[in-house]
Parts: C-alpha cells; sequence; structure tokens
C-alpha cells in the first residue's frame, strides 16, 4: 500500500501536475487552461482552492473549490463549490477520495461559509462518508419541439424520414400551440451583455428563497459571457417600452438541443409562462429539437409541468434501475463549515445548471 499524503497546491507554480492529472482522469478535457484561468485564477469571487494526493511522493489526484457568491435569506456570504475530484485509475477507492475531501474540508479558506457540491453517484458516496448534508434532488425536465430528429436517429422509415419528418413537426408545432410574439404585453430580446438592467432585477429579488447564488451583473458576466467553455445564449422578458427586464433565460445549445443554464423571474408564474412559451418559438425557428431545465424543487418544476414539460429524471435509489427509462436525479450536497445549532441553509435552494461548476 502506497504512503498517501494530500498538500494545498500552488495555482500558479502546479498548474500544469494539475492539468495533466485533469486530462487523465476527468470525463471533460476541452479546454482545461481556459477553464482553469477563468474558475480559479480569474474567479472575481476569489481564487480558487486545489489540493494535490501524492501516492509515495507521485501526484496522482487533485480536487477543488472554486467561489461562489451566496445568498442566504437578505445576507450574502461566500460558498465553495467542490468540483474537480480526478483520481489516477489505480488509486480510485474510498480513501484516496475520502483524504482529498477531509482535505478541502479541514483547509479550505476562512470566509467560505458553505460548501457544496451535485456529484456523480461515485463521488456522492464520498460526499455523505465524509459528513456532507443530502441537501435536496436536481431532476432534468424535457420538452419535445421537433419528432423529425428523433425519427432521423431510429432510422426506421428509410428514404422517406425527411418527408414524414416535415409533416411530423409541422403538426407537433400546432398541436404545441408556440407562443409567436407578445403575451400578456410583455417583449422577448435576445440580449448580447448583461447591463444594468439585470442589476435592477436582482435587487428586486426578495427573501422567497432561503438560498441562491447572487445573480448580478458581476456575477453574470463572469459566469457566462467570460466563460470559455461554452457559448451561452440571453433571453430577456420586458416591459412593452423595453425599459425594465422581468425575467431572464441563459440556455447553451448541445446535440439539437437547448439546454437551460440559468431562469429567474421574480415576478411571477404568468411572466414565467410567457418567458417559457418566447424560448419554445426562438429555438424552434433556430431548427433545434427539444428544450432541457434541470432545477431543485419549488415553483419552477410546477411551472414547467404545466407548459408541457416532462420529467426525464427518476429519484435517486441505493440501486438505479439501469432498464428504466429515466435517467437517475443528481443530489446537492452541502457542508457547513460553522458550527451553530441550526442550518444557515434551511429550507429551499434555488438551484440551477449554472450553479454547478
Amino acid at each position: 500500500m502506497p504512503e498517501y499524503t494530500v498538500v494545498p497546491a500552488n495555482l500558479q507554480k502546479d498548474r500544469q501536475v494539475i492539468i495533466d492529472l485533469w486530462r487523465r482522469n476527468l470525463a471533460d478535457i476541452n479546454h482545461l487552461e481556459e477553464k482553469y484561468n477563468w474558475h480559479f485564477l480569474n474567479n472575481p469571487f476569489g481564487p480558487g482552492q486545489i489540493w494535490i494526493l501524492k501516492a509515495d511522493g507521485q501526484p496522482i489526484g487533485t480536487t477543488a473549490l472554486g467561489m461562489r457568491p451566496l445568498k442566504l435569506g437578505e445576507t450574502v456570504t461566500t460558498a465553495g463549490i467542490a468540483c474537480d475530484l480526478a483520481v489516477n485509475k489505480d488509486h480510485r477507492f474510498l480513501q484516496p477520495a475520502v483524504m482529498l475531501q477531509r482535505a478541502l474540508l479541514s483547509s479550505a479558506h476562512a470566509g467560505v461559509r458553505v460548501v457544496y457540491g451535485v456529484p456523480n453517484p461515485p463521488g456522492a458516496s464520498v460526499l455523505k462518508y465524509v459528513g456532507y448534508r443530502k441537501f435536496c434532488s436536481v431532476h432534468r425536465y424535457a420538452k419535445l419541439l421537433r419528432v423529425s430528429h428523433y425519427l432521423e436517429r431510429s432510422r426506421k422509415f428509410g428514404a422517406i424520414v425527411p418527408f414524414i419528418g416535415r409533416m411530423a413537426d409541422h403538426g407537433f408545432a400546432a398541436l404545441q400551440s408556440f407562443s409567436r410574439g407578445r403575451e400578456n404585453r410583455r417583449v422577448t430580446q435576445v440580449f448580447p451583455c448583461f447591463d444594468q438592467r439585470f442589476d435592477e432585477l436582482w435587487s428586486r429579488v426578495d427573501s422567497a428563497h432561503p438560498a441562491l447564488t447572487v445573480r448580478d451583473c458581476r456575477f453574470l458576466n463572469w459566469r457566462y459571457h467570460e466563460c470559455p467553455l461554452r457559448q451561452y445564449k440571453t433571453l430577456g422578458l420586458l416591459t412593452e417600452d423595453e425599459s425594465r427586464l422581468l425575467g431572464y433565460l441563459i440556455y447553451y445549445v448541445e446535440d439539437h438541443s437547448a439546454i437551460c443554464a440559468d431562469l429567474l423571474v421574480p415576478s411571477g408564474a404568468g411572466d414565467l409562462s410567457c418567458l417559457l412559451s418566447s424560448w419554445a418559438t426562438v429555438v424552434w425557428r433556430d431548427g433545434l429539437a427539444s428544450l432541457s431545465v434541470s432545477c431543485s424543487d419549488g415553483a419552477l418544476p410546477a411551472s414547467l409541468l404545466r407548459l408541457g414539460f416532462t420529467r426525464r429524471s427518476a429519484a435517486s435509489t441505493a440501486r438505479p434501475d439501469r432498464s428504466s427509462r429515466h435517467e437517475q436525479c443528481k443530489t446537492l450536497f452541502t457542508h457547513e463549515r460553522l458550527s451553530v445549532t441550526e442550518h444557515a441553509v434551511a429550507g429551499g435552494w434555488y438551484y440551477t445548471e449554472g450553479d454547478s461548476d
């Protein structure tokens, strides 16, 4: 058995060692250098932290903490998102992963009030083992917009697929009755960047959500506009004179699907429905096949279901049924680093995919 040790990384000196470990062990190895600069070195909410696991003195794994501003009721604090747990294949068992997570929890910056993560199933076992709290489920909801894409993938109808697909798409669009323009005297607009109207919108967010990431201009520009990992598009809902922002939806495109990264509509279910309908229209016109939204429990899932979305993820179980048509939901775990009698993070957490790492 090798001798394992965990040491804090120097973000400058250990850069290449860390990126090499990521390249060998992470599922997504695109833009690693850019990700390192963006998420850990140039984060306006504080430099990240990384720990290196060594076996007999040789680097064999990492874990990391990225900084996020978190609103708890009326208070803004710093949260750390646990991410980039990467261990060489020969050392992927409980002890190395537990050592990394314990080092993270014990030596994270003093200003980090809450640590959270949304891991894959093996990672979830590690977080539970070291004392994270299972906070809530994160389910994915999807809505089909275009049937032809799935007919072409099935290859059941041969050369007549394009003809059948076009007819099916137009019939399906008529059935769905996609919004075509203005609803309830609202206007939707694609935003190339985040302006002061987003700060004004954020100022109107009350404490209805016990916990949510701060979503002001500073955060949105860093998280989405400056992000090197994906190209995001922003759709805003405005008053008729376009002077006031009522809500926004940020999404990206992957495999003919529009995937929601963030969604915020403080003004109520009517405006939320209007924004989601307008999103469906924009995505339909762009030729995409479906919509996808991942979020925590709360009011948003009920609105999605009313608008024809279907929950595609099943509740998590100790032994997932691999034969099920539904994927397994994800779980948000939290760890509060201060010793208190009551949890600082209580009630619900307004979580969307953009809150991931």
